[in-house]
C-alpha cells in the first residue's frame, strides 16, 4: 500500500528540493516530477521523497485532520 501525505512548502533550494511542513514535522521532497510549478506556501502530496501533485490548502487541511 502506498501512502501520500500533504505538506506545505516552506522553501525550495537551487536543486529543486523543497522543505515541506507535514503536521509540524519538516521533511525534504524533490519537486522534479510535479506537473506544474510550485512555490513556497503551496501544498503538495508527497510520496517516497517526491512531491507528486499540487493541491489546494482546503483539501490538504482536510487530509491532515484525518
Amino acid at each position: 500500500m502506498c501512502i501520500g501525505f500533504p505538506g506545505k512548502i516552506i522553501s525550495i533550494n537551487e536543486n529543486n528540493i523543497a522543505v515541506i511542513d507535514v503536521g509540524g514535522t519538516q521533511r525534504e521532497a524533490c519537486l522534479d516530477i510535479l506537473d506544474e510549478p510550485a512555490a513556497a506556501g503551496d501544498y503538495v502530496i508527497c510520496h517516497a521523497g517526491f512531491a507528486i501533485h499540487k493541491v489546494d490548502e482546503d483539501l490538504a487541511q482536510e487530509k491532515l485532520t484525518l
